[in-house]
């Protein structure tokens, strides 16, 4: 049976946090990390095992950039509204790129950083998004302040329009195709130091080989076509007691967990 890898209070609440947030967005913007798995392999995975897939305590989406834009434009351009968008709804910066609302843990109430440092931490939990870009800008620090996070797989997503519309609670956005949701899994994972972190990447892969809309051999066939270094990165950095945690969380054996993942390594 599968086992949630976070809290249920935590993943829930991002969880409707996240249908808040979209909403609120400018677009085009592209939702991306553990949530953007979730929407591509919950069906799969329910239907087989009976229960949702993993949640994910953090909110991640993507804003193209063109980086040969001028000053005034970068500072009117979607990712700078967004930034304005997410602090209007509550959220406060929390190191480059990444915003937070602090909760309390039984009320679901939104506390100030004031406040929560008179509550004990057990009773709190923050709810963190991390807002990227595709492409670095030359005059994004002197525009935002600060050194923006870029995520350079997305580029092509946005340049070849092959982003996945999907429907979240009546909200629609869109996602990377599993193959390039699958590379940014592939790509962050040899550099995961939290184990809770590198787990869930594991766990990520393991579901968009097996649980994705398109098939198992073609997805393996487009990523090693693809970036044929990610997967030999990604897949050593799976070790066997990754694979034993992943397994536990996915309800599934470590072997069978072994056997969907062996093929990254080589076709």
């Amino acid at each position: 049976m599968p086992e949630q890898l976070y809290d249920r209070i935590e993943s829930g609440s991002a969880f409707t946090a996240l249908s808040q947030i979209v909403a609120q967005l400018p677009e085009p913007f592209l939702l991306l990390g553990g949530w953007a798995v979730y929407v591509t392999v919950n069906e799969s995975f329910t239907t087989e095992h009976g229960s949702p897939y993993l949640g994910s305590r953090d909110i991640d989406v993507c804003f193209r950039i063109d980086p040969g834009c001028s000053d005034s434009d970068l500072r009117t351009s979607t990712f700078s509204e967004a930034l304005a968008a997410i602090q209007n709804i509550g959220y406060s910066p929390d190191g480059f790129c990444r915003y937070c609302k602090i909760i309390r843990r039984e009320t679901g109430e939104i506390i100030t950083e004031d406040d929560a440092r008179n509550i004990p931490i057990h009773e709190l939990f923050y709810l963190y998004i991390d807002m990227m870009v595709d492409k670095i800008h030359p005059k994004q620090k002197e525009v935002f302040g600060f050194s923006v996070l870029d995520e350079p797989l997305l580029g092509r997503v946005f340049e070849e329009g092959t982003g996945v519309m999907v429907n979240l609670d009546g909200v629609e956005l869109l996602i990377p195709p599993p193959v390039m949701l699958l590379a940014t899994k592939l790509r962050s994972i040899p550099n995961r130091q939290k184990d809770d972190k590198l787990v869930k990447d594991a766990c990520d892969i393991y579901a968009i080989l097996w649980h994705s809309p398109e098939p198992y051999p073609k997805i393996i066939a487009d990523i090693h076509s693809q970036y044929p270094e990610d997967c030999k990165a990604g897949f050593n950095a799976i070790t066997d007691e990754i694979s034993e945690k992943a397994a536990h969380h996915l309800g599934i054996e470590k072997q069978r967990y072994r056997d969907i993942i062996k093929r990254l390594d080589k076709i």
